[in-house]
């Protein structure tokens, strides 16, 4: 049987965390008449199943980008929700060689020891877990859970082409994916100019008023449970706009973005690091 052991955490009412052994997080949001899973981590054991120990509730799937460590699990599901920018011509999720290296490298950096074997919990979907159906996200659309909870879907790209943020406007939280952390990778194949990414930042930065703290997809550089801390969004900013200006000054690689992850030039303020490709800061 596969595993449901996953680190989890009611941070808010009916708001959890599901971390995936620290290779992802997934956030499960329970309204009146729906649940909502926002993204189905790299593909470790059966996350429905421990959807299904918390809510009965029919359930709305929602992936924040396209990306293997938040697709993984996506063929548990019979359909989910994505923009359409990020949805066509993908690889969702990634076969299992990748996804055995991922949650190696993961386990190694963080010297972890873990509830899971990844021999039979990382493994080849059957035939009757087909790839589900997929629905388009628009900008601005609002997702009713019932019972007065209602999430609102916005394009934010950057680390993606259709990296989407959710707004939960009950609990006032903002669900980014992996539009800010501590480590934006903007130079990798996908992303966005610094010039188009700095605006959903900013975008962030100017909502402020409407959420009392911002979850990413990754808990490597908060506690689980926790938001992230109110440097990393203004840290972020201030990055990009050293790229736009050409007043930045190259940082070296942290140990945790070396290799098997491919090199990519980096600038740093505090904790945060930006990854850029210096053809593709602006449009």
């Amino acid at each position: 049987m596969l595993t449901q052991l996953y680190p989890m955490v009611q941070f808010k009412k009916d708001t959890w965390e599901i971390d995936e052994f620290e290779c992802a997080s997934a956030f499960l949001l329970i309204g009146g008449e729906r649940a909502m899973l926002i993204d189905c981590g790299i593909g470790i054991g059966d996350l429905r199943g421990a959807v299904g120990r918390i809510t009965d509730k029919p359930l709305v799937v929602v992936v924040t980008h396209n990306h293997g460590d938040h697709t993984g699990n996506i063929r548990q599901f019979r359909e989910i929700w994505m923009s359409p920018k990020d949805s066509a011509g993908a690889q969702m999720p990634w076969d299992v060689a990748q996804r055995r290296g991922y949650a190696r490298m993961i386990a190694e950096r963080q010297k972890g020891i873990y509830p899971y074997d990844p021999e039979t919990d990382i493994r080849e979907y059957g035939a009757d877990e087909p790839m589900p159906v997929i629905h388009d996200v628009s900008d601005g659309q609002r997702f009713d859970l019932g019972g007065g909870r209602v999430v609102v879907a916005m394009e934010c790209p950057g680390h993606t082409e259709g990296e989407l943020v959710l707004l939960d406007e009950a609990s006032r939280t903002l669900f980014c994916g992996d539009a800010l952390n501590y480590n934006l990778l903007f130079g990798a194949p996908g992303s966005t100019s610094i010039e188009r990414a700095v605006k959903g930042l900013e975008w962030m930065r100017d909502a402020r008023g409407q959420y009392d703290g911002i979850f990413n997809g990754h808990h490597d550089f908060r506690p689980l449970g926790a938001p992230l801390a109110d440097d990393c969004l203004p840290n972020a900013i201030e990055l990009c706009h050293q790229l736009l200006d050409g007043t930045y000054s190259l940082a070296p690689t942290p140990d945790f973005l070396k290799p098997p992850l491919p090199p990519m030039t980096m600038v740093q303020k505090g904790r945060n690091y930006v990854g850029f490709d210096k053809d593709r800061i602006f449009e």
